[in-house]
């Protein structure tokens, strides 16, 4: 397991995130089909696909984050 020095930043990646309403949801850690929104899984666990937020009306654009797993499992029972 490599240690990160002090002065070192983690690498980030270009996903897609959706706009709704003033709110960003991005991908979850574990799978990046899977779009969450702030207080996730805290406060607010809610959970939508790309598909979803876009019939919502939402509005993807790119930004850059920490890297996203592609086929973690998300469900209530593991968050």
């Amino acid at each position: 397991m490599s240690i990160m020095k002090q002065n070192e930043k983690a690498e980030k990646y270009e996903y897609i995130v959706y706009d709704l309403k003033g709110i960003t949801y991005v991908p979850h850690y574990r799978n990046n089909s899977v779009y969450v929104g702030p207080g996730y899984p805290t406060h607010n666990k809610a959970r939508y696909s790309d598909v979803e937020l876009m019939l919502f009306g939402a509005t993807p654009r790119a930004e850059f984050l920490w890297s996203r797993g592609k086929t973690g499992d998300v469900s209530d029972r593991n968050p």
